[in-house]
């Protein structure tokens, strides 16, 4: 596994993880209205009802702080942890890379370090004040999961006083309504409205991609590397499907030591969301220098690569739309909503054939040489984060990285333990130390060597 994929993989379980939490607190939602007999109220006493229910709110409130205790896998600490491991990782990724590309070898600066630091600090900021303050707040008015609570309580109960629905049928509708929203956290300059999951997982997404190539091309500019080859797929996004797979500037146009031979990444919309390496983009530069590397990367013809990648952004949305639509049979169960499990069950079904069919009449109608569209199970299901065995997995991880450097650089210096090993890794002050005594020790190593 790669640097990219390691942390392509941490972020997905952390996004998983709060994913997760908002499914638990849903839960708990329902868990909080069926102790009230929704299915009994009536238009007569269905205001007497809404204002008990309303009074559960506090209780409510409990069960999600103790819901987050139970999530410490999202606070701030470890997730600082785990993308400043990915971001060491990275670096030194890079450097082996320069260095197999016969740059002489170069100390990592303090301003790739202070680079890291201030990317992850923002991630961690960010997800902290917006997602897990807000969920902690007992101001009500702030809190999203109350405003959630209250809008089921508000709606359910002027369809049943208006005689629209039967009670039982407008409190289930109202929580199948919220569900699809998911619980609002924020609203951007546009107004868009962000849920829980859709905004830490865009955050998350975004950190992923900003530190590995912010981190790679600060570090090859630090050898004084400014051409790199990029990566070549077949289903591309516009503002990189013209210069996948060729050699490219990593340095603008008015930079002293661009290459004018070449293009350059700041031409195609590099460091926006919607550019070149921005968000979602699985692109990859690689160090080049002419005469000494071969560019041996795959052309694709720059129209279809675009075509491509938009036949494949309608194969994500039909993923999603199942992925949604078993998110809501989940809720069904839980509600013992007969009615709705049917129902869903079969939206699922016909959701699978018409994902089946596009996918085949797809690649039938342009897949001459390959196949454009393949079907992506993981993409179609409810992705799980158990907290326990994601922080079991993480101490496995450094267990065997820890076991690793013993065997190869000596057992002198490194920690006994790898509780002690994680307890260096997760302090802010001594993170960053064991990292370039580790360092140093390579050095030492392949010096003696």
């Amino acid at each position: 596994m790669d640097s990219k994929q390691k942390i392509d993989q941490d972020t997905n379980n952390i996004a998983n993880l709060y994913s997760n939490l908002e499914d638990k607190i849903f839960s708990e939602i329902i868990k909080v209205l069926q102790r009230g007999h929704y299915e009994d109220v009536t238009q007569d006493n269905v205001v007497q009802w809404q204002a008990q229910q309303l009074s559960q709110m506090g209780a409510l409130t409990k069960r999600v702080i103790d819901l987050m205790a139970d999530f410490d896998g999202i606070s701030p600490s470890e997730i600082e942890t785990i993308l400043k491991q990915d971001g060491y990782e990275i670096l030194d990724e890079v450097s082996q890379e320069l260095k197999y590309s016969g740059q002489v070898s170069q100390p990592i600066s303090d301003e790739s370090f202070n680079m890291l630091d201030s990317m992850v600090r923002q991630t961690t900021d960010t997800l902290n004040n917006t997602i897990n303050q807000t969920l902690l707040s007992r101001n009500y008015g702030v809190n999203p999961v109350m405003r959630t609570y209250q809008e089921i309580l508000k709606r359910s109960t002027i369809e049943t006083v208006t005689g629209l629905k039967t009670h039982d049928r407008a409190v289930k509708d109202a929580i199948y309504q919220q569900l699809d929203k998911g619980i609002e956290v924020m609203r951007d300059k546009s107004g868009r409205a962000w849920s829980l999951e859709g905004y830490t997982r865009m955050i998350l997404t975004t950190t992923s991609n900003r530190t590995y190539n912010d981190l790679r091309t600060k570090r090859m500019q630090e050898f004084g590397q400014v051409l790199c080859l990029m990566s070549s797929h077949p289903n591309s996004r516009e503002t990189c499907a013209y210069i996948q797979g060729k050699v490219v500037n990593i340095v603008p146009t008015d930079d002293p030591n661009y290459n004018d031979k070449y293009d350059s990444i700041y031409n195609h919309g590099y460091g926006e969301p919607a550019g070149t390496l921005g968000i979602n983009c699985r692109h990859k530069l690689f160090p080049f220098t002419p005469g000494v590397n071969v560019n041996n990367m795959t052309q694709y013809n720059p129209k279809e690569a675009i075509r491509n990648g938009n036949l494949r952004q309608k194969q994500r949305y039909y993923e999603r739309s199942i992925r949604d639509a078993k998110k809501r049979l989940k809720i069904a169960e839980e509600l013992e909503d007969e009615q709705m499990i049917t129902r869903t069950k079969t939206l699922i079904s016909a959701r699978q054939k018409k994902l089946r069919e596009y996918i085949k009449e797809t690649n039938k109608m342009y897949g001459k040489k390959y196949d454009i569209l393949t079907r992506d199970y993981d993409g179609e299901q409810i992705q799980s984060a158990d907290v326990v065995k994601e922080k079991q997995k993480i101490k496995n991880y450094h267990a065997k990285e820890l076991e690793k450097l013993k065997e190869k650089y000596g057992y002198h210096g490194f920690p006994k333990t790898v509780e002690e090993y994680q307890s260096l890794l997760y302090n802010k002050d001594t993170g960053q130390a064991i990292h370039a005594y580790i360092k140093a020790r390579k050095g030492i190593a392949l010096s003696q060597w």
